[in-house]
């Protein structure tokens, strides 16, 4: 009788680590959304007029002509600190992070060559950091550029052209991006400019 509890005891153990172990597991890893490419350009850029850079930089080799423009323009008399970040899509990888002091209607050129979706961040000394997408098929399109203006109050209005039929580079418009300019305030000198061409 013994010898049977026994058994009997032993022979549900079993089946109870037989019936642990074939658990079915949960999988911890959680699908990540991935990171959406903010807008390219707004609709609050009509005219521009940044003159030559004051400095120049790129992101990649130039390992043959097709590239794509990036020129930040200081519209303002004052000099001033303006920060300038590529960073790749979805990754931590910064090829460009600098935070020159821009002269008075001073302009910087960024020649962008590696085929990448980028986050451009501009961040100017007053008002709110903007990001703006500079899609991979941009770098493909040798006569393309986004042109960034950093107003007087710290707004930043962007636009993305091309002189090349060829080049997809409508920028998206958010309805809330149209710039307004507090009572009083002057007009902006990019507004008065005749429009920049690409040479």
């Amino acid at each position: 009788m013994r010898r049977r509890r026994f058994l009997s005891s032993a022979a549900l153990a079993i089946g109870c680590l037989s019936g642990c172990v074939s658990l079915p597991s949960t999988d911890a890893s959680t699908t990540q959304t991935p990171e959406p490419l903010p807008t390219t350009g707004d609709g609050g850029l009509t005219e521009f007029d940044a003159g030559e850079p004051f400095d120049s930089r790129r992101v990649g080799e130039p390992a043959d002509a097709a590239h794509h423009r990036a020129v930040v323009w200081n519209d303002d008399a004052d000099t001033r600190e303006i920060g300038v970040r590529f960073r790749q899509l979805g990754t931590d990888e910064t090829p460009l992070d600098l935070a020159p002091t821009f002269p008075a209607y001073g302009s910087l050129r960024v020649d962008v060559y590696r085929r990448s979706d980028y986050v451009l961040c501009v961040d100017p000394p007053e008002g709110t950091e903007r990001k703006l997408g500079v899609r991979r098929d941009f770098v493909d399109c040798n006569d393309s550029a986004t042109h960034i203006a950093v107003r007087p109050d710290g707004s930043v209005r962007a636009r993305v052209i091309s002189t090349a039929l060829a080049c997809d580079v409508v920028s998206q418009t958010p309805d809330e991006d149209t710039p307004t300019l507090p009572e009083g305030t002057p007009s902006s000198s990019a507004d008065r400019a005749p429009n920049a061409t690409l040479e």
